[in-house]
């Protein structure tokens, strides 16, 4: 039986220990499982990326310095907050009551870890778009030195927006109908409307809008591939590499388009739990889904997965054995042919 908290603003509900689970036993189960299943592959997923990334030092470029702040701030989530959330949905409140210091860093660094994810993926965004449609400009802008430059601002512009909560702005803490430790979107609306504007809407349009630039520009050098001999060629390696960039945006916006609208329309904190905390796990999806973009849509990278664990291998050796095989056979009937001859 679930509690009722009174505040000065609102009225809610808590749950205890296993109450969600016994209020809302397949809602509560689902959403612990498919929690559970994303942590364990989003973190295995990040790990790879991060170890393929590693391997390859001899071929690193700028842009895998922002494929390497993705996967650290997903990791994040999937090592540490995913499963933080399954133990909210099934201790409660009260759990989190007890240890408040920590569920206030989990809530801190997991908004640190989204806006370093969304910042690496804009940066990344960007670097496709000068490279394919600003080439004279690309050297000057993403050298290694300001790419690392760039990746750590995006830590110090999360941690203002965190610190900013000791001067009582916003807030960090156990969210009653989400069931985590999260952003404290009740402390400072204002500033949650700010919050979800400039570091979520933006940067998301500002990506939009540089693909859909760069979707043009490919269209327009095709036609004059086409119709010239002469005509300048798009790097297809540079171009797979967007593509696959393009469909990691894709599905981030996906995800946490939603939970920017549920932050901002959500003003008298009248919606139910339920709709909270499906928008909340299906925007924490996310970094679970990176490591299948990669796989699927570049080649490079699978074949880096497929060494590691030694797929194909067994296929090689069958195809040299029959080749083996056939050879001898060959030559048996050949020197049989001869004898008889």
């Amino acid at each position: 039986m679930n509690t009722t908290l009174n505040t000065s603003r609102y009225v809610t509900k808590y749950f205890g220990k296993y109450e969600f689970i016994q209020e809302s036993p397949g809602f509560a189960i689902t959403s612990i499982a498919l929690q559970t299943i994303a942590s364990l592959v989003g973190t295995f997923g990040n790990a790879l990326i991060l170890i393929i990334t590693a391997r390859s030092k001899g071929t690193m470029t700028v842009q895998s310095i922002f494929i390497i702040n993705i996967a650290i701030s997903d990791m994040y989530v999937t090592l540490v907050a995913d499963p933080m959330s399954v133990v909210g949905k099934v201790e409660g409140r009260l759990f989190f009551m007890q240890y408040p210091i920590l569920c206030d860093i989990i809530g801190k660094m997991c908004t640190i870890s989204c806006i370093v994810s969304l910042g690496s993926i804009t940066f990344l965004s960007f670097n496709r778009y000068i490279l394919i449609c600003h080439n004279s400009y690309y050297e000057k802008i993403f050298s290694r030195r300001s790419c690392i430059i760039m990746c750590l601002s995006l830590y110090i512009v999360g941690m203002i927006m965190v610190l900013l909560n000791y001067a009582g702005i916003g807030g960090h803490g156990f969210d009653d109908k989400s069931l985590e430790c999260i952003w404290d979107r009740m402390a400072t609306y204002s500033y949650t409307v700010v919050f979800s504007v400039c570091l979520v809407w933006i940067p998301l349009i500002v990506v939009g809008i540089s693909y859909f630039k760069l979707f043009l520009f490919v269209r327009h050098k095709r036609k004059q591939v086409t119709s010239r001999a002469n005509a300048p060629i798009i790097d297809t390696k540079s171009l797979r590499l967007a593509k696959t960039i393009f469909i990691v945006y894709a599905v981030f916006s996906i995800c946490w388009i939603p939970f920017a609208i549920l932050l901002v329309a959500d003003v008298n904190d009248t919606f139910s739990h339920e709709v909270h905390l499906c928008i909340t796990v299906f925007a924490h999806f996310h970094p679970s889904i990176n490591f299948f973009i990669y796989y699927f849509s570049n080649e490079k990278f699978k074949t880096e997965v497929h060494k590691i664990f030694k797929i194909g291998d067994k296929e090689v050796i069958q195809q040299l054995n029959d080749q083996v095989s056939l050879s001898v056979v060959t030559r048996v009937n050949m020197t049989s042919s001869s004898s008889n001859g």
